[in-house]
């Protein structure tokens, strides 16, 4: 048994407050109930304030990976991550909009950086699921709270901006109701784990109280992937020879079937004749707008945030339907080509397709299959399919892409992972109930 000292007490306080800090950061916001603008919806709740505090934990992110004896295990694998921001770097220098595509690749390192160190600061999985039980109690009842207290603020009401199309959709303290449908999911999957974990009540409750907020935002995507996502998710993990059809046949099939409806006459008619909206609430429009930007560029591609509300295509009289005024490509995998071309869209989908299942490969090998890497399984399934309908990969601010990210440092730490003996050691990558570290 290694004891404890004083400065290992000091850090492990340190380390457990930029935990909370992390998370209240991205579940409760700096700013809860902002005001019901468009521009709220698409940026996040962006302020100076907002980006100051940002940057805080950024720095201490920084000072803690400084004094960790596990700086090694931080934004893996490297020598991939390292290739990508390089790209993204190149895409951004040759973009249209390059100052703001160096903003969004500046934002996105910080973000990713945070997001590989989080989980390396709870000593223990016992930690981590109290801390994550505490945070979601309090994102719920602060949600919950703005419902039935705060409803004119808390619930869409009728605006100039987003028209009625929302009304009546609950969106608790997040900027819209797209994003609190996001965290919801993500937080139904935390109280599945937690369940899993012993916490009966606490998971059951987390569960429950997550899939009716859910189910009240009007979040058609979030609320029909969640049940899709356990089923697939259970199957995945049961039927091993299915892994790689699953992932890489599922992602290619659902691109198919929603983008190819925009472009491919069968194909539209084959999802109208299931009673799908076949236009998937008028994404083929933006979809349609998206094949042209992606032939533009095909190599390189525009920058993160170098194509979509930018005034020439805002100002753009030649297309006669809503798309050029779209936030983003409301698909992940098409918007990895717009931003980032044909190179970044490979290396993106090494990174978040392929290594994972590497990953998940090694940590059946090793009978790890715990309810952690359940979580972590869950979670990056729905970005995966998920990103078929919304844009998640690299949006800055975005708690679902944080998560997603936090998913694939999490397969890589378990597929690493050896038990330990000792009950004090300062590491994570969760296993089998113990924390495991690699040496």
């Amino acid at each position: 048994m290694i004891r404890t000292s004083g400065m290992s007490d000091i850090r492990g306080f340190l380390a457990a407050t930029l935990f909370m800090a992390q998370f209240f950061y991205l579940w409760v916001t700096i700013e809860p109930f902002p005001a019901e603008t468009a521009s709220a919806a698409a940026e996040g709740g962006s302020s100076l304030f907002n980006q100051v505090v940002s940057l805080l934990l950024f720095a201490s992110a920084i000072c803690y990976v400084a004094i960790s004896p596990l700086k090694k295990l931080v934004l893996q694998p490297r020598p991939l991550i390292v290739l990508l921001v390089i790209w993204i770097l190149l895409a951004a220098l040759f973009s249209a909009e390059r100052v703001e595509s160096l903003k969004q690749l500046i934002l996105s390192c910080i973000i990713m950086l945070n997001a590989s160190v989080f989980l390396l600061l709870p000593r223990s999985e016992e930690q981590f699921a109290k801390m994550i039980m505490a945070g979601l109690f309090v994102m719920l009842g602060l949600a919950y709270f703005g419902v039935m207290f705060k409803p004119l603020v808390a619930i869409h009401q009728f605006s100039s901006e987003l028209g009625d199309e929302q009304l009546g959709n609950w969106r608790g303290h997040f900027a819209h109701k797209n994003v609190a449908s996001a965290a919801m999911l993500v937080s139904g999957f935390f109280g599945l784990y937690l369940k899993d974990k012993g916490y009966h009540l606490a998971g059951w409750l987390i569960l429950v109280l997550s899939v009716f907020f859910l189910m009240h935002t009007g979040g058609k995507t979030s609320t029909a992937m969640f049940p899709m996502i356990l089923l697939i998710a259970y199957v995945f993990e049961k039927i091993k020879w299915l892994r790689v059809p699953i992932a890489v046949g599922g992602v290619l099939t659902i691109n198919f079937l929603t983008v190819g409806a925009a472009l491919i006459p069968s194909v539209y008619e084959f999802i109208t004749s299931l009673g799908i909206d076949a236009s998937f609430t008028n994404r083929s429009d933006i979809w349609r707008l998206a094949v042209g930007a992606i032939a533009d560029r095909p190599l390189i591609g525009h920058g993160l945030h170098g194509y979509w509300l930018t005034d020439a295509l805002v100002n753009n009289d030649t297309v006669e339907n809503w798309s050029p005024r779209a936030f983003n490509g409301h698909n992940a995998w098409v918007d990895a080509l717009i931003n980032l071309g044909v190179i970044g869209f490979l290396l993106v989908f090494i990174w978040i397709l392929v290594l994972p299942l590497l990953y998940i490969r090694r940590i059946s090998q090793q009978n790890l299959y715990t309810p952690v890497v359940r979580l972590y399984v869950r979670i990056w399934l729905y970005g995966l399919f998920g990103g078929a309908l919304e844009s998640v990969f690299f949006e800055t601010g975005s708690l679902l892409w944080f998560s997603v990210m936090m998913a694939l440092f999490g397969l890589r730490l378990q597929a690493l992972a050896v038990p330990v003996p000792y009950d004090d050691a300062p590491s994570l990558a969760f296993a089998s109930g113990s924390i495991g570290v690699t040496r």
